[in-house]
């Protein structure tokens, strides 16, 4: 993940609504958040107290009358065949998310035939969210999932008992970890974020590989969105010594290689360039015996022409890639 985020392509697809998301998270916090549910699910149900277990994850699009789309969060099928409906919400809506709820919850039962109860994650500030009305003949509630409840010092503290323990870390007590930042506890964010990563170095040896990155990856995911560059810095020296560390450095050297051989290729052409300027080749007939596309030999032809008696081919070299990245910019 380069910052790496990554909005989903539904949410950009669909019509504009007037049942809105304005307690939505961010767009970064939206993306982890459904991540997380759909990586770590079997996980963070029993961590929510929710004792069913999920089967399968289900639309989270429902069309109303008017064709328009209504989005949630994140569906889950269960296995008495109900859903359950995740919402995310870092400030508290008050009556206007429930309602906002209660027409997903109503629309999608209707569309899909189903059960529906919403769970609705709060993280930030919010302690005491209003979690039902009554309305006419109904009442409509919603199941809240309060962040601040879980203490994040608890966690740690259990995590690093287990390590002087002697114990192996599973990969259900590192999910939890996930979350860390949403968190409430008296331990700073960056601390949180040092521990997460700590403990998943420890555990990389008893959980499969893929796992441990995909934690790693959502922990980053957090950290770039709570903490500030200067404390990012430390961040990312501690991320060089996990697993997900190790795999983006040896993307970034194969990367390297990939340029090394660009620039052997970009050197080689404007070698055999200067030796055709020499015999007087125009710039098409250049392109034809070189089998080269015509406007690279038109720029290196041009930056040769311009530096005279003075031009070789790495001072051609590095004005080419220069003019490129200001193209770029």
């Amino acid at each position: 993940m380069d910052k790496r985020n990554r909005k989903t392509k539904q949410r950009e697809e669909t019509f504009e609504t007037d049942i809105g998301n304005d307690g939505g998270y961010s767009q970064v916090e939206d993306a982890v958040m459904k991540t997380v549910m759909q990586c770590f699910k079997d996980e963070l149900l029993p961590y929510f107290g929710i004792k069913e277990k999920a089967v399968a994850i289900a639309p989270t699009e429902a069309v109303h009358l008017e064709l328009k789309k209504l989005l949630q969060d994140f569906n889950l099928v269960m296995e008495d065949g109900s859903w359950s409906h995740f919402e995310f919400q870092s400030k508290n809506e008050g009556l206007e998310g429930l309602k906002r709820f209660r027409a997903y919850e109503a629309v999608t039962s209707y569309q899909y035939k189903v059960n529906i109860t919403t769970y609705v994650l709060f993280s930030g500030t919010i302690r005491n969210p209003m979690t039902e009305f009554t309305e006419g003949l109904n009442t409509y509630r919603i199941q809240p999932i309060i962040m601040t409840k879980f203490n994040v010092d608890e966690l740690m503290q259990k995590l690093q008992e287990k390590v002087d323990g002697g114990e192996r870390l599973t990969k259900e007590d590192l999910v939890p970890l996930t979350l860390c930042p949403l968190m409430g506890g008296g331990m700073s964010q960056k601390e949180r974020i040092k521990k997460a990563l700590e403990f998943s170095r420890k555990a990389e040896e008893d959980i499969p590989k893929r796992e441990v990155e995909k934690i790693e990856s959502v922990v980053y995911a957090m950290a770039e969105k709570f903490l500030e560059n200067i404390e990012m810095d430390e961040i990312r020296e501690l991320m060089k010594m996990t697993r997900l560390g190790q795999m983006l450095r040896a993307e970034g050297r194969a990367e390297g290689r990939e340029e090394g051989r660009e620039e052997e290729r970009y050197q080689n052409l404007i070698s055999k360039i200067l030796r055709k300027i020499q015999k007087n080749c125009t710039v098409s007939e250049m392109a034809d015996m070189l089998e080269e596309d015509e406007e690279i030999v038109q720029k290196i032809y041009d930056i040769a022409i311009s530096q005279g008696a003075e031009c070789d081919v790495e001072l051609i070299y590095q004005e080419l890639m220069q003019n490129k990245n200001k193209q770029k910019e």
